[in-house]
């Protein structure tokens, strides 16, 4: 993806962040990224468009880290750790303004975020759980389908608290691990 095309995105997040994804205007993220407004316009079509191509981005880094992470993990409890930090990193600038302007006025990108989170992440915290089972590192008497939709469904009712999400996630890794895997916590 072009350099400047990234940059755009990138500021116009943090706008979105603060002013929401209807109040913000490209006059507003081109006077941000001191571009004049026809210059936006050879990156992208329309602000619906730049919404697309930011969630399209935000899918596949998300993708990518998910895919990822297994591999470069010792054990499952520093996967599941390393995937804690990274989505506390990049939901940090999604709202709860932002995601209900997606639902209500971009619900194409919110049904495209929302399939990623049933086909790539519950998944990835399925299979962590079957690792972490086998490494013998998770309690055994762990109910793997139960505790990935617990996750699923807390990340997403505490997602806009960084905070809150961290607590989140140091409960549910505390309440899998057993005396062996809290070594690596």
């Amino acid at each position: 993806m072009k350099k400047e095309m990234m940059r755009i995105m990138t500021t116009a997040t943090r706008i979105f962040a603060i002013q929401g994804l209807q109040a913000t205007t490209i006059d507003n993220i081109s006077r941000h990224c001191q571009i004049k407004k026809r210059e936006f316009y050879t990156y992208f079509e329309s602000k619906e468009a730049l919404i697309r191509e930011i969630i399209a981005e935000w899918i596949s880094k998300n993708g990518k880290h998910l895919r990822m992470v297994p591999s470069l993990s010792f054990n499952a409890v520093i996967e599941l750790q390393t995937y804690f930090r990274f989505v506390e990193e990049t939901l940090a600038t999604l709202t709860p303004a932002m995601v209900a302007e997606l639902q209500t006025y971009y619900t194409g990108q919110w049904l495209k975020l929302s399939y990623f989170m049933d086909t790539e992440v519950f998944p990835f915290v399925v299979r962590n759980i079957e690792r972490g089972l086998s490494e013998n590192v998770y309690k055994p008497e762990t109910d793997k389908l139960l505790l990935a939709r617990l996750y699923y469904h807390q990340v997403r009712a505490v997602y806009h608290d960084k905070s809150l999400l961290h607590e989140m996630h140091c409960i549910f890794i505390n309440g899998i691990v057993n005396s062996k895997g809290m070594h690596f916590t």
